[in-house]
């Protein structure tokens, strides 16, 4: 079962920022000057930008269960309200309870308590770079940022219900 705990934003030990876009997908933690990027996948079941924004989510926490330390508070910032909901309500929409399941198994098994904070997207410049893959400009916007490529979880991509 999950430790419940609570915390508030000054007590995450990693913050993240994540965005979509209708080409990519994006994730990085500025303190720690590493960014993320991937393209859509071509292979997953619904083709919404709701969907990949989840499974932005999903792939941003499955990096972070293999921090070392491990980490115990983990904070995402995005821009979409929906994905707010549903994880903190754990009730998906028909067709994103795989991906919802997924998170929580993760979380579940990495024991990372999650925040997940609405992020309106004009402040969430650097994750929307990569998300566009404009890799030069997020290290513009973010100077010393490494940039590298991910794969999204294909477990995470499977046959939806």
């Amino acid at each position: 079962m999950l430790h419940v705990v609570e915390w508030d934003a000054s007590d995450a030990d990693l913050i993240i920022y994540t965005d979509t876009s209708l080409i990519g997908l994006g994730f990085t933690t500025p303190h720690h000057l590493i960014g993320f990027w991937a393209s859509i996948p071509t292979n997953s079941h619904l083709s919404t930008i709701f969907y990949y924004k989840a499974l932005v989510i999903a792939s941003a926490i499955l990096w972070a269960t293999g921090l070392v330390p491990p980490i115990n508070c983990l904070l995402i910032y995005l821009d979409s309200l929906n994905y707010i909901d549903m994880f903190n309500s754990l009730h998906a929409q028909e067709g994103y309870n795989k991906i919802l399941l997924f998170t929580v198994c993760i979380l579940m098994s990495s024991k990372i308590s999650l925040h997940v904070f609405h992020i309106p997207g004009a402040d969430n410049t650097v994750a929307d770079a990569l998300s566009h893959q404009l890799l030069e400009t997020a290290v513009t916007l973010l100077p010393g940022l490494k940039i590298h490529h991910f794969q999204p979880p294909h477990n995470a991509l499977g046959p939806l219900e």
